[in-house]
């Protein structure tokens, strides 16, 4: 692939010799080859039969010299024999095969080879007894007649009848030499006369191939003119016919090009306004305002002035889109950017549309003081607007956070994150208000903070930095399997442990714990299917679930793969979530039970609080484990209403058929209480510390 591309790099010319010249040398090599082959085998085929030939005659005039046990004519029969070219050695055998004479350069023959061939008839020809890289050897028997009067009938006798004696045997050795010698020089002969072809038929390649590219290579100079925006429309016609074509063809077009030049502009001036600006509301869209977010940055740098910038989000939007459709949202929205209008200077002021419903405004020359003002105007001017649609009466509201744009800003990332910070945080005190952001403010520390938990959650999810740590589970009625809470832990940029409340909240806020649960379902199979004896021993490990990763769409689909990926057992994992996520998200929750229990695993309800909806909710979901609240458990030995409490959830459970775990179990007394109530698993400091999976790993291949 890498010489076809570079191939294509060179001009069509040096394209076509190339591929033209690699089909001439492919097919002559190939003639050569099947030439020579072919001449080898009429040779060889020629030197067996002489061979043979040689074999027949020394048979014939061995006969005399066995029949009569005369080493005279022995040495003559063979002496004869040698006269012919290529024969380099000679044997006579009696007939059983004891050698009655040689020459005396003889190459060394298998008589045991000959003994095999003993069993053939006396109307065998001489034949190819053994052949190696240098030699052939040949074999014949000698045969005399029973009842012929003349001996010349038995010596020169051309076939063998069935009443021929066996006499003895001959071994000829012939050398491949000659066919060595013969091949080589078809070879060479050959490979000359192909090399002359080839260098001709290259020569009048080059020729032909320079007659029709030359006027392609002038077409590509002129067009290359073009290129540099010089128009050159007049070329040569002085070439084949389907080239005139495309030089008539390249003239009409340059005359279009030209007298469309001066529509192509007008209509780009027009496209680079519209590429500005959001075709609903006809305010400048994101990139309009973030060229115009520049330039009052630019200002305030230069001119030591001061702007303000909005950043405004509809409150309630969604309500109007969801209930009565698009269209009306695009109404809606049109009729608030109308508002928004009347609270701003035309000409100076820009407002823009960011998102769907979410708008920023840049003041020109206005303090923080006055920017406020114009936000609380905006506020009560949205809260104030009744929007109809089919009968329908709708309120909305919209949030503002507010940013000083000077001299300090900082780059155009900066002033957004503060803009966008302080209308989270209006958001977050109740909605329709205004938040005037400072550098200093605690809550934007508090976002600030987030923000970099969530880079760092980010740096460690693509560089696998998370530590897997697990807490031991305590079967109270039969600890031969271990139960495991696989837990997960996470380190700042020194080293300091970070809380999980505290990354799990940013992780939240920054649609990261689905990726979190991922990465966690990988890791855990990853090390258990890495470490069998402790798979072996291991009776459930939990793995808790997020409630955003029940809504992610792939996460099932992501859980199934790591099964198949892993060769994981699925009876030895429990899926853990908690009952506000069951409540909250009822429909997804349903669907990923019922999903993982297809699977074979388990699935375990945790931080269950005890009340008459939630008695109610456990009966509709089907899980198999119930962690009991562990506020129940902290002076269950001195508070009877918490004992009875946590009785009363057990009993329900079990009527239920699901399995109840008692959580932080902090001491013996609590421990005592939690068995004699009857609950099934404990978990807890009092049972054990949490510590690196890794390390209950090891320790379980320590006890093998």
């Amino acid at each position: 692939m890498t010489l076809i591309k570079k191939l294509t790099k060179n001009s069509i010319g040096s394209q076509l010799f190339i591929t033209v010249a690699l089909g001439i040398f492919v097919l002559l090599i190939s003639a050569i080859y099947a030439s020579t082959w072919v001449s080898k085998q009429q040779v060889r085929q020629l030197l067996i039969k002489q061979g043979k030939h040689a074999t027949l005659n020394l048979a014939r005039n061995s006969q005399l010299a066995l029949i009569y046990d005369s080493p005279e004519n022995a040495k003559q029969a063979i002496d004869s024999t040698l006269s012919t070219p290529g024969i380099t050695g000679l044997f006579i055998l009696k007939a059983d095969f004891s050698i009655f004479y040689q020459s005396s350069s003889v190459n060394n023959i298998d008589v045991s080879k000959i003994k095999n061939l003993s069993t053939l008839s006396h109307k065998s020809r001489a034949i190819i007894v053994d052949e190696d890289k240098d030699y052939w050897h040949f074999f014949s028997p000698v045969f005399i007649n029973h009842e012929s009067n003349s001996i010349n009938n038995q010596l020169y006798e051309e076939d063998a009848s069935n009443e021929k004696q066996l006499i003895g045997y001959v071994a000829v050795t012939s050398s491949k030499d000659k066919l060595k010698t013969i091949r080589n020089g078809i070879l060479l002969s050959i490979s000359i006369i192909a090399s002359i072809i080839s260098l001709l038929l290259l020569l009048a390649l080059q020729t032909i191939i320079k007659r029709i590219t030359r006027p392609l290579h002038d077409i590509s100079e002129v067009m290359k003119k073009s290129h540099e925006g010089e128009y050159f429309p007049h070329t040569s016609n002085k070439a084949p016919l389907e080239v005139q074509y495309i030089t008539n063809a390249y003239n009409r077009m340059i005359a279009s090009l030209e007298e469309r030049d001066e529509v192509l502009r007008h209509q780009n001036i027009r496209l680079e306004k519209q590429a500005m600006h959001d075709h609903l509301t006809g305010l400048i869209n994101r990139s309009g305002f973030e060229q115009a977010l520049n330039q009052a940055i630019e200002e305030c740098q230069s001119l030591n002035t001061k702007h303000a910038l909005f950043y405004m989000d509809l409150d309630k939007f969604k309500i109007v889109n969801d209930s009565c459709g698009h269209n009306a949202g695009d109404d809606l929205l049109k009729a608030v950017c109308e508002i928004f209008e009347k609270h701003i200077r035309k000409g100076s002021d820009v407002l823009a549309r960011v998102g769907g419903d979410e708008f920023s405004l840049i003041l020109k020359n206005c303090s923080l003081k006055k920017a406020e003002a114009i936000g609380n105007n905006i506020c009560k001017a949205v809260e104030q607007y009744r929007f109809h649609w089919d009968n329908n009466t709708f309120s909305i509201g919209v949030s503002i956070g507010i940013a000083q744009i000077d001299n300090n800003t900082g780059s155009f990332r900066d002033i957004i994150s503060r803009a966008d910070s302080a209308c989270y945080i209006a958001k977050e005190r109740g909605r329709g208000q205004v938040v005037t952001i400072q550098t200093d403010d605690k809550d934007l520390k508090v976002l600030t903070g987030e923000t970099q938990i969530a880079s760092e959650i980010v740096d460690h999810l693509d560089n696998d930095k998370f530590i897997l740590f697990c807490q031991p589970i305590l079967n109270l009625k039969d600890n031969s399997k271990k139960q495991f809470e696989v837990l997960l832990r996470m380190t700042d940029k020194n080293g300091v442990n970070i809380s999980p409340d505290k990354f799990i909240s940013s992780a939240e806020r920054y649609d990261l714990m689905a990726r979190i649960d991922q990465w966690v379902i990988k890791n855990t199979f990853k090390t258990l299917s890495e470490n069998i004896n402790f798979l072996n021993n291991l009776k459930t490990c939990t793995i808790n679930i997020n409630s955003n990763s029940l809504k992610d769409e792939t996460f099932l689909n992501y859980i199934e793969n790591q099964f198949k990926l892993f060769d994981m057992p699925a009876a030895k994992i429990c899926f853990e979530i908690t009952e506000a996520t069951t409540l909250s998200n009822t429909t997804q929750a349903n669907l990923f039970i019922q999903h993982v229990h297809k699977l074979g695993c388990t699935v375990a309800l945790d931080d269950f609080v005890c009340n008459s909806s939630s008695f109610s909710h456990i009966k509709n979901i089907k899980i198999d484990y119930l962690k009991i609240h562990g506020d129940f458990f902290k002076d269950i030995t001195h508070n009877p209403v918490n004992r009875a409490m946590a009785n009363s959830v057990n009993e329900i459970a079990h009527i239920l058929n699901i399995k109840t775990i008692a959580e932080h179990i902090e001491d013996d007394s609590s421990l005592n209480e939690a068995v004699s109530i009857g609950i099934d698993y404990a978990q807890g400091i009092n049972i054990d510390k949490p510590a690196a999976l890794i390390d209950f790993c090891r320790a379980a291949d320590d006890a093998s």
